[in-house]
């Protein structure tokens, strides 16, 4: 994979195969990172935690996440995770296209509900922990869904299938519930986010300057610092060095590329001023941080970088 589709912000890859449109993929944190950028993709994701604790920022809201809590990012929802002081975390995610859902073709279950719910009018919660009430029948159902998929025995694309919809009909039947009110607001808000963070991830390779980030969602210099740094708690050039780094660490990774290339290739071209900003966020340098992962018995292929999530 090349590291530019793997960063984009809006992910062009599709998840699982087009038989297929389901994956699922592990996360231990803070193996090689400890956090990832916000990002939103078109498929539904359901995160479970099977240890640990961290936190997770959905749709500008940030949880506390903990043991056991089951996480539902719908569609098209900005989102992003990092680790929680200095503990460290383990959950596994489920990510699936909706058309194994909805199919082709119009029937009641899309017409009443898989449409109404991708349109937005229904609200969905985007924690739900042990002790609410039907959080055990929901887990079940999750943790099924986690087994089929990496068990793979005869007939698993037809149990996955049947699992999804026993999910959905759980979660209509006791979390779901009707949209009132207007959005527009966030809506609006939710959406130059999006524009940014796109811009970024199409231009992260060269020099970007606040002034043309501004200029890409018609907003002031000024007001636009206020604004990035309102709704994704942190300021702009934080995010894109951060942004920046993670590709990085990919790199490192997954290719023997020198230090300086790395650094080049995601923009940066003093090699001073990268390895400083990666020790302050990694706490060891470029050239440490491959060494210690060379030596790690953990395999990289089952973590989780939801490309854009």
């Amino acid at each position: 994979m090349q590291h530019e589709e793997f960063m984009s912000l809006k992910e062009t890859g599709q998840k699982g195969n087009f038989l297929l449109p389901f994956t699922v993929c592990k996360t231990v944190l803070p193996d090689f990172y400890t956090t990832f950028p916000m990002h939103w993709h078109n498929e539904m994701e359901i995160v479970y935690v099977e240890e640990g604790e961290f936190e997770e920022c959905i749709d500008f809201e940030y949880y506390h996440i903990t043991k056991g809590d089951i996480i539902l990012v719908n569609p098209c929802v900005l989102h992003s995770f990092r680790q929680y002081k200095d503990e460290k975390a383990c959950f596994r995610t489920i990510m699936f296209d909706f058309c194994m859902l909805t199919g082709n073709t119009a029937d009641a279950s899309s017409i009443k509900y898989f449409n109404p719910f991708m349109d937005g009018s229904y609200i969905s919660p985007q924690i739900i922990s042990p002790g609410q009430n039907h959080y055990s029948e929901l887990a079940e159902c999750v943790r099924s869904l986690l087994d089929t998929y990496m068990e793979k025995e005869s007939f698993f694309e037809i149990k996955i299938k049947a699992e999804l919809y026993k999910l959905f009909y759980i979660l209509f039947r006791n979390f779901f519930k009707a949209e009132s009110g207007n959005n527009s607001i966030k809506d609006s808000t939710t959406c130059n986010i999006k524009i940014i963070l796109d811009y970024i991830s199409e231009n992260y390779m060269r020099p970007i300057t606040i002034d043309e980030l501004a200029d890409s969602v018609n907003l002031s210099k000024h007001y636009f610092m206020r604004f990035f740094k309102k709704y994704m708690g942190m300021t702009c050039i934080e995010y894109i060095n951060d942004y920046r780094l993670n590709i990085a660490t990919n790199l490192l990774l997954t290719t023997r590329m020198q230090i300086t290339e790395v650094a080049a290739s995601i923009g940066i071209a003093n090699l001073s001023y990268f390895n400083r900003i990666f020790k302050k966020k990694y706490n060891m340098t470029p050239k440490e941080y491959r060494f210690n992962a060379d030596r790690t018995e953990h395999s990289f292929k089952e973590t989780h970088y939801p490309a854009n999530s």
